[in-house]
Parts: C-alpha cells; sequence; structure tokens
C-alpha cells in the first residue's frame, strides 16, 4: 500500500500470486540478475496486473535497484536470513555458497511478514497528512514473538518535520498460512504502539 509513492505497508510474500506465477517472476528475476552480472544484494520489480488471476497471467519489469530497500525486512522475516550481514559479508568477499545462500539452499518463506511505517505526521481537517515534529514524551515500542521494531526513537527524542517523516518500520511474522494471521497480529502490534 503507497501514498504519494511511499510505501506504507508491505507484505511478503505476495498473498495474490500463485505458486506459478511466483515461480515465473523469480525465474525472470534471476534471469535479469545473471544478465547484469549482479554480484551482490538487489531488488527487481515488476507489476501484475491486478485483475488477472491466472497462473499464466503477463507481468512486466519495472525496476532493478542494486542496493538494500526499506522494505527488506519483510524478506528478512520470511526467509530467516539477516540481508544487512549477508550483504556485507559478500562485500567483504564471502560468497553466497560460503554462507550457506546459493540459491539451491535458499528457504521457502515461511508465514507471512508486514512491515508498517509509522510516521511522524498530523492529519488536517481534510484528511490530508503533513510531517511534523516535536518531543518524544513517551515512546514505548510493542514487543513479542514475531514483532520487531527498527527505530531511531526513544523517550526525549526531539523529531523534526525537516526530514523524511518515518519515525519506525513495525514488522510482524507469522508462521500461519493464513495471510490474514499477519493482518491481525499487525493491528495489535499497532495499537499497541
Amino acid at each position: 500500500i503507497q501514498r504519494r509513492n511511499q510505501k506504507l505497508i508491505e507484505v511478503a510474500p505476495s498473498p495474490s500470486l500463485g505458486d506459478a506465477l511466483r515461480s515465473r517472476i523469480i525465474q525472470a528475476a534471476k534471469e535479469l540478475a545473471a544478465a547484469a552480472n549482479c554480484d551482490n544484494l538487489g531488488t527487481f520489480e515488476f507489476l501484475v496486473d491486478g485483475d488477472a488471476r491466472g497462473e499464466d497471467s503477463a507481468f512486466a519489469f519495472i525496476e532493478a535497484n542494486p542496493r538494500l530497500q526499506v522494505e527488506h525486512t519483510v524478506t528478512e522475516e520470511v526467509l530467516g536470513v539477516d540481508l544487512v550481514q549477508a550483504q556485507l559479508a559478500v562485500a567483504d568477499g564471502a560468497t553466497l555458497g560460503s554462507l550457506g545462500l546459493a540459491q539451491a539452499y535458499i528457504p521457502k518463506p515461511r508465514g507471512y511478514a508486514m512491515q508498517l511505517r509509522v510516521n511522524m505526521e498530523v492529519m488536517d481537517e481534510t484528511g490530508a497528512t503533513k510531517p511534523t515534529g516535536g518531543t518524544l514524551d513517551l515512546f514505548d515500542l510493542p514487543a513479542g514473538p514475531g514483532v520487531r521494531v527498527d527505530t531511531f526513537g526513544r523517550s526525549g527524542y526531539k523529531t523534526s518535520a525537516a526530514f523524511d517523516s518515518l519515525l519506525a518500520k513495525v514488522i510482524v511474522h507469522s508462521t500461519g498460512s493464513n495471510w490474514t494471521d499477519v493482518v491481525q497480529k499487525a493491528a495489535r502490534t499497532l495499537r499497541e504502539f
């Protein structure tokens, strides 16, 4: 889910993709990575027609990012792989094979993960949002199994509206096979925040 080209909610793996379509997209990403001689972490993005539901649905490549993206946390959670650690190790000369991350050993996703962006914003009378700043008098983070919060915030921290309004990324993971489990966990976790 995006607002003004900013991802607010990210889910992995996509609950709307069937296995065959997912496999075709993964194969396309692998072929693009090989053709570009990628030698470290990167992201390949594709668009799938939201109205198409078949396994033979068309998809289109939109962009490649030769870097870690802010939503990498959902991939980390469902695969159980620390992508930041792996990226640094590869940059230091390790091979994917030596890290246990050769393609044949990439684990299948376990359950679903959702990342939710918590922004420092105020809403006006029309419902429009704008960045805001101030002091975080109380900053009590949610916790528990399958809950992760990446943040710079702390009680007493003075925020600024002069920069990106991101305060925290709340990441929840559910090992259940029903993706609504992670939605329910996300709702509970955000209420705790």
